[in-house]
């Protein structure tokens, strides 16, 4: 079940709104000046929630369930559950996790909005990767003091602790639009192989425009993104920093991040909190982080939970986490050499498969958005703005027609997807909060279709 009755009155009464305002581009105008005239007249209200229809030449030419894709490096992924110690499994998750920043390493990245993806559209990919293992962190060799440590195994050596039964291994994603206004999307990453690693979620964002910059986080209704290690039965729960887009003044945008990243597994008794430093009000932006894993009691931390780094005691301290997000990132675990967690200016966002358009299902991503899509390629602006608002009409159309109730295709939910009010959840489900389950029978996969 996506949503209780209350939630679908909610929704019912969002339907009743009138269609999103037109906006449109003078001819000559930039895009910065245009998207600042936009924030202008927001004012500081929640940007995610406004009905915009932007013109298409301010578009990314993807949909939000293609570009709001957390594993671009599918090698990070398939090694997750490589090492045999807690804490190293722990920096295997954080490093994918912050590897989903790759796609904005860029200094001055372009910035752009997806398509947002009507009610019931989907998209299903895969990732074909070598079966071999990915390191942790590299191990520093020129420390002298330190040379006559014993390092632990570092995953560069550990091509023992999997089976290669193959020379590739297949990762499938899913993600699909349940739920309209507000906009929720859900996702599921699935390899079968390496132990058996899935990763799932929603969607749900919250956008504000701060006076002089867009503040971009997680929504209320989502709880981050939830990792399981089947090998060792384990779930990491990943939470969101906050990131913002600054710089618009100046006509050079950048992002910067801020507040904290939790990472926490139960079953290990592990957490890491890394915290982004604040930039400096007046010169460049640092883009620095500190972290640390430590030891925490699960049943304590949902009463008080640690949320300050000063206030980690030191002796329960396994691992430190210092470094630039958008750079280099260095790992120690205790009694061990420094070493390069990771680097996202060299990291690479991986090739994903696709079916073909005409293999593609009418409610698929690409075929709904093809022909927008190929006019932007085009740089035909005002055909592709027109095409976007016919498509947009039109499921507007079929959503006055058929209501807001929507069942997903591939997903069901212990806690309805709309339930924020924590009263409302038994204990025992609290965990359950954001976290979708695939269908029973549904099988993901390109082969399947």
């Amino acid at each position: 079940m996506l949503s209780t009755r209350n939630s679908r009155a909610s929704l019912n009464a969002a339907h009743t709104h009138a269609a999103p305002e037109n906006i449109d581009m003078d001819e000559g105008a930039s895009k910065l000046s245009v998207i600042w005239s936009i924030l202008k007249k927001l004012g500081t209200s929640d940007v995610s929630t406004v009905r915009m229809s932007l013109p298409a030449n301010l578009m990314e030419p993807r949909s939000n369930l293609e570009f709001w894709n957390y594993n671009d490096r599918p090698d990070y992924f398939i090694s997750l559950a490589d090492s045999h110690d807690p804490a190293e499994r722990m920096l295997h998750v954080l490093r994918w996790f912050l590897c989903k920043d790759t796609k904005w390493k860029a200094q001055h990245p372009q910035l752009r909005k997806p398509y947002q993806p009507v009610l019931g559209e989907f998209f299903q990919c895969e990732w074909v990767v070598p079966n071999e293992a990915a390191p942790t962190f590299q191990q520093a060799t020129t420390s002298s003091s330190s040379s006559n440590k014993t390092p632990r195994p570092s995953m560069d050596d550990a091509t023992t602790l999997f089976s290669n039964d193959g020379e590739n291994v297949t990762i499938t994603c899913v993600s699909e639009q349940i739920v309209h206004n507000p906009s929720i999307s859900a996702f599921y990453y699935e390899c079968k192989e390496r132990g058996g690693i899935t990763a799932r979620g929603v969607d749900h964002v919250s956008a504000k425009f701060t006076g002089t910059a867009v503040k971009i986080g997680a929504g209320e209704y989502n709880h981050g993104i939830y990792v399981n290690l089947n090998k060792w039965n384990e779930e990491y729960n990943c939470s969101y920093p906050w990131a913002s887009v600054a710089g618009w003044i100046s006509g050079n945008p950048y992002i910067t991040v801020s507040e904290v990243t939790t990472v926490v597994c139960e079953e290990s008794k592990l957490k890491c909190i890394l915290h982004y430093k604040d930039e400096p009000f007046f010169g460049s932006p640092k883009f620095a982080v500190e972290g640390k894993i430590f030891r925490y009691d699960p049943v304590l931390d949902q009463t008080k939970p640690i949320k300050d780094l000063k206030k980690v005691p030191d002796s329960d301290v396994v691992a430190t986490i210092w470094g630039q997000w958008n750079g280099k990132m260095y790992a120690k675990l205790n009694g061990q050499q420094e070493g390069l967690l990771l680097d996202l200016q060299a990291s690479v966002t991986a090739e994903k498969r696709t079916p073909s358009i005409d293999d593609q299902e009418e409610n698929e991503s690409r075929r709904i958005w093809e022909h927008v899509s190929n006019a932007i390629h085009a740089k035909d602006f005002a055909q592709a703005t027109k095409l976007k608002r016919e498509i947009e009409d039109e499921y507007r159309k079929i959503r006055a027609v058929n209501g807001s109730a929507h069942e997903s295709k591939y997903f069901d939910f212990k806690v309805p997807v709309l339930c924020a009010n924590k009263d409302t959840v038994e204990d025992s489900l609290m965990r359950e909060r954001g976290k979708p389950y695939l269908k029973e029978g549904m099988s993901l996969g390109l082969a399947q279709k």
